[in-house]
């Protein structure tokens, strides 16, 4: 069918709009042929299929990509070629992520290994909105991770497996690229460096690269369409000097960018750019002028039929986007009559025309990509136009000056240092501008709640403002003004606002749950766990909290002073508007218990020691019971800290929700005081579902028709236990667990409590 339809269209340029629907339709559906090859059905011996499995495997691969590098960390692309599980062999397919995490380690592209570990999925998305790392590598053709932390754990086996071209000829320049740049620069700068020649962006210090996208100018790091460019440049002026016919300039320079894409890992934009840039090369030959629209549509067809996951990528749309904006918007604006007299004044100034057209091209490129870049990086960058009139030359510096420094140190080394100087001051340059701009005031704007129907809209808008000349666009305009008016006065009415909400959020092995009270008012009971490299507040809740628009807390409530429940608290407590706290009045002599004790005294935040017997009518029509401790309780057990939690339980017309904290066998035995009170219709299972809690005389209380469970995947623990998960079924609960169906939310009108499905 797509055959036939580009016939009938390429023989007719007259083609009628049947013959170009055709078209589009037979492109589409072959889209969808190719994407549901890429995500369906994976055959039995599929790597994918043994990922998640109890227990330690053996897998065999080889190393097919270039080693990404780290702080901290080694990644490892590995193409599997068996895998051993329950003393069996087996033969298997498909690639897998592996993360070497701080050993001192010098595998390369093309070496065989056999590795020993847990074999699982990547994190998908647990709570709404937020980044799908699975996807991310499943757009890379990665199934699987391993993380490996010994030694022992890896072994060569064989080296040189790989192709001839990456190997013998791209990795050796990289790697020699790589070496050079880390060898005689500082580790900020030749990280930096190292981005913006190689791709090789993962030793860039954390702030920095948070400075960069702060500031708008994150995609200086990416290697994309300006570096390409760069190359192109140094290419076709190199070659220049040679005088070699015109036809043969261009067979080098689109042989150089072929090159250079394989050194920058065939990322998408690198690709899009250099794909572009070999056509806009070939157009020259048969001089003919290059569709610009062609180019790229003709670009992306390409990756996608590579790999059709990549339309879902951020680093793809943004890339993409970018490109036919500034196609579409800059000649608009360079044509506006305030443009042209600007440039009517800057006739005999080279730098302010160059100027006035960085800021042109930074502008289209921002209009078109900004729903995306609102999207997904939760910013609006203020600066950015201006910043890029700097950091984009500084960059094409440093880069035109490591490059040459690289070339001519295996030439004539003492003229190697004087480019390598320039590029080391053109980086320094860069990273104090970036650092200190990126902390001036209002450097950006956080935008958490942005919709597919407000880029639907903003994009309309864009359309009308851009061709307001046109009659039609005209009365579009009208109709669009009060389409958005009759949004603003009706959307209040079209929210329901006697609803309680309760989230559970997926923190790992830790509990979070948001309660959203009628109100309008926002509870949190617990924060999630914070390890040394990890932190549920930072990372989970802020992003969740942030993107339902929420900039305050009534209170935090602590069901006790654990790690895993108290760990976020102090990253919201800096960060979001609290009112109160909640907890039992036990602490530990943690730095943690320390650092939550010291903010509620500086930021002079209400504390509330509660105990049993409490009934809080603060969110009034929600009743909250204190159910657990008692004062005696907490004086006659002072090491227990689980079994003092603070459990509670809200009420909400006929509906209840009890919260358990992590009470266990002896704090259990006080709470039948409340036999009465006890029976809800949702509990959060005590201690996640640990065999010391729930016990079956506490369920009969209870008997609660959903339970959920806030656990970790393939927890040390072994959470749930069977013992507990057999006695909930036995009462006939509805069993939910964060580990596998990741964030719960629960409404209740007060009569009824409804499951909101989300994934």
């Amino acid at each position: 069918m797509t055959v036939f339809a580009f016939i009938a269209w390429y023989t007719d340029h007259g083609a009628t709009v049947l013959q170009t629907a055709s078209l589009g339709m037979s492109l589409a559906c072959v889209g969808l042929v190719r994407y549901e090859l890429a995500t369906g059905y994976f055959p039995p011996d599929h790597i994918s299929n043994f990922t998640n499995q109890e227990g330690i495997v053996a897998v065999r691969g080889t190393v097919i990509r270039y080693p990404d590098r780290r702080v901290g960390k080694l990644n490892l692309t590995l193409a599997t070629e068996q895998i051993y599980t329950d003393q069996r062999v087996q033969p298997t397919h498909g690639n897998i992520l592996l993360s070497l995490i701080e050993l001192d380690t010098s595998f390369q592209y093309g070496d065989e290994l056999v590795v020993r570990g847990k074999l699982r999925k990547a994190r998908d998305r647990r709570n709404p909105g937020e980044f799908n790392y699975r996807e991310y590598l499943l757009a890379k053709n990665i199934h699987g991770i391993m993380t490996i932390n010994n030694t022992y754990q890896i072994k060569k086996i064989s080296n040189n497996n790989g192709s001839w071209f990456l190997q013998d000829l791209v990795h050796p320049v990289k790697s020699y690229l790589e070496k050079f740049i880390h060898s005689r620069l500082p580790p900020a700068e030749a990280a930096l460096l190292s981005g913006l020649i190689i791709g090789e962006r993962g030793q860039i210090p954390s702030e920095l690269n948070q400075a960069f996208s702060k500031l708008g100018v994150i995609h200086i790091l990416s290697v994309s369409g300006s570096h390409v460019g760069f190359v192109m440049l140094i290419c076709i002026g190199m070659i220049g000097f040679l005088r070699v016919p015109h036809r043969l300039r261009v067979a080098l320079t689109i042989s150089a960018l072929f090159f250079y894409a394989h050194v920058a890992n065939l990322e998408p934009p690198v690709v899009r750019a250099s794909l572009m840039g070999g056509l806009f090369l070939i157009g020259t030959l048969f001089e003919r002028k290059t569709d610009v629209y062609n180019t790229l549509a003709l670009a992306a067809l390409f990756i996608l039929i590579v790999q059709p996951l990549e339309i879902f990528q951020s680093s793809f749309q943004l890339s993409f986007s970018a490109v036919a904006s500034i196609v579409y918007f800059y000649p608009k604006l360079r044509d506006s009559t305030s443009v042209k007299r600007l440039y009517e004044r800057a006739r005999d100034r080279a730098l302010l025309r160059y100027s006035i057209d960085m800021m042109l091209v930074s502008a289209a490129a921002t209009l078109g990509t900004l729903p995306l870049t609102v999207s997904y990086f939760n910013m609006l960058p203020n600066y950015s136009m201006p910043a890029n009139l700097v950091v984009i030359p500084l960059s094409f510096l440093a880069m035109a000056n490591g490059l040459l420094a690289a070339l001519l140190d295996l030439l004539w080394p003492a003229l190697a240092e004087l480019y390598l100087a320039a590029a080391w001051l053109s980086l320094r340059v860069m990273i104090d501008l970036v650092e200190w701009a990126s902390a001036l005031p209002y450097s950006q704007l956080e935008i958490y709640t942005f919709s597919i129907w407000l880029a639907l809209g903003y994009f309309l808008a864009l359309w009308l403002l851009f061709n307001f000349k046109l009659s039609a666009a005209r009365r579009w305009s009208a109709i669009y003004v009060l389409c958005l008016a009759n949004i603003f006065v009706w959307q209040d009415s079209c929210q329901n606002r006697n609803e309680l909400t309760v989230t559970f959020l997926d923190v790992g092995q830790g509990d979070a749950a948001l309660i959203r009270f009628p109100d309008g008012r926002h509870v949190l009971i617990d924060g999630g766990p914070r390890g040394r490299n990890s932190d549920a507040g930072a990372w989970v809740i802020a992003p969740y909290l942030k993107r339902q628009g929420i900039d305050e807390i009534a209170a935090l409530v602590l069901s006790h002073a654990d790690a895993d429940h108290l760990g976020g608290f102090p990253y919201l407590m800096r960060h979001f508007k609290v009112r109160e706290v909640w907890d039992n009045g036990q602490m530990k002599d943690t730095q943690l218990c320390r650092e939550y004790l010291s903010l509620v005294d500086s930021l002079q935040i209400t504390r509330r020691a509660l105990r049993a017997g409490e009934v809080l009518d603060d969110f009034s029509p929600v009743k909250i019971f204190i159910l657990h401790p008692t004062e005696r309780f907490i004086q006659d057990n002072p090491s227990r800290l689980n079994d003092a939690s603070l459990s509670l339980k809200m009420s909400y017309g006929d509906i209840d929700f009890i919260f358990m904290g992590d009470v266990e066998e002896a704090g259990e035995q006080a709470l039948p005081q409340f036999a009465s009170l006890l029976e809800s219709e949702v509990m959060k299972v005590s201690h996640h579902g640990s065999r010391t809690s729930n016990s079956a005389q506490m369920l009969t209380y209870i008997r609660p028709q959903v339970a959920v469970i806030s656990v970790g995947e393939l927890n040390k623990f072994e959470h749930p236990h069977p013992e507990v998960l057999t006695r909930l079924h036995a009462y006939k609960s509805r069993v939910f667990r964060t580990d596998r169906d990741a964030a719960v939310i629960f409404t209740a009108d007060g009569k009824s409590v409804k499951l909101v499905r989300w994934k």
